[in-house]
């Protein structure tokens, strides 16, 4: 009789467990954690394909737009005539969406976890300029006086992203340049570039992950600079730099996860402002105290601009990279 009790468990556990199976969708595609877990990244002239690992009665699939807000507050909508194992998806459309899949057997239903299709491979290139304290002044947005003798170092901020490179000390007469383009810099191909000379610097570059995904830096993201002898340049290697009455203090910059910005005097800040390089707004902050972090780490790395008012009316003008 014991024997019998312990063989009739076994079987109802084996029952429970292959049931349990059989309530536990789960998608799976050729590029699913390729890269990242539980995201699919793909090139923009592709499609893919998702399926579940086991066959179910009934299939209904779902897709969520990517917001970078916690939590995602986007519907899921039903995706018409999705009601088959397989889905395909493309770079086009689909693109920043999270797709799940709600399945039917017998008498369970379920739905599976949510996969993304990931924006990694449309990042856009940014650029970040390193200079030599002392060595520079800002004159306009983007343009510089850069003192003779000095260096500045010109890097990619998304080099994982990106593999080889088409250095620039102009701007291109095309997008993309044509290999006897005067402005491009012979045989500068890395995410990096060391200038010495005055002129205005970007790059195109191509997606490692996409080879024949490629990008230029947009045009009022290349940076101008005029290396000669200047009244600053004194205090060439002492660290100072002239400072600039419409601009506030922003560190860390570059930055990942939180910046901060302010100065004690102002102490508040009714409105700051994150805007990106097309002049959307990202991120805004209402009574924003000058010793509060702001958190950065879901904005999508590149260039930023910072607008904050202060108290008493004054309007401040940064610039500020997401890494």
């Amino acid at each position: 009789m014991k024997t019998k009790l312990i063989f009739l468990s076994f079987l109802l556990l084996s029952f429970l467990q292959v049931k349990a199976q059989q309530c536990t969708p789960e998608i799976t595609s050729p590029r699913l954690g390729t890269l990242f877990p539980e995201k699919i990244v793909f090139c923009n002239t592709e499609t893919e394909t998702l399926s579940t690992t086991q066959t179910y009665g009934t299939y209904q699939w779902y897709r969520q737009q990517w917001d970078w807000q916690t939590p995602n507050n986007n519907p899921w909508v039903a995706i018409p005539g999705a009601t088959s194992q397989t889905l395909t998806i493309n770079g086009n459309d689909d693109m920043l969406y999270y797709f799940k899949v709600e399945v039917t057997q017998n008498d369970c239903t379920a739905e599976s976890t949510a996969v993304l299709a990931d924006g990694y491979a449309y990042g856009l290139p940014f650029m970040m300029a390193d200079f030599q304290p002392g060595t520079f002044e800002e004159t306009a947005p983007g343009v510089y006086n850069v003192c003779d003798g000095a260096s500045v170092q010109l890097n990619d901020g998304f080099p994982q992203l990106y593999g080889t490179h088409t250095w620039f000390k102009c701007l291109p007469g095309s997008n993309p340049p044509l290999p006897t383009d005067p402005c491009i810099i012979a045989g500068e191909t890395g995410d990096s570039y060391t200038a010495v000379n005055s002129g205005t610097f970007g790059f195109y570059a191509c997606t490692e992950y996409c080879p024949d995904q490629c990008e230029m830096l947009s045009d009022f993201a290349f940076i101008t600079l005029n290396f000669g002898t200047f009244s600053f340049c004194s205090n060439l290697g002492t660290g100072e730099t002239k400072p600039k009455e419409n601009n506030l203090s922003v560190y860390p910059n570059p930055a990942s996860q939180v910046i901060y910005i302010g100065k004690e005097s102002d102490k508040k800040y009714p409105e700051v402002s994150i805007i990106d390089m097309s002049g959307k707004l990202i991120l805004q902050k209402k009574d924003h105290q000058f010793s509060e972090a702001i958190d950065v780490s879901a904005i999508v790395p590149g260039t930023y601009f910072i607008v904050s008012k202060s108290a008493k009316g004054k309007v401040y003008k940064n610039k500020f990279i997401k890494k």
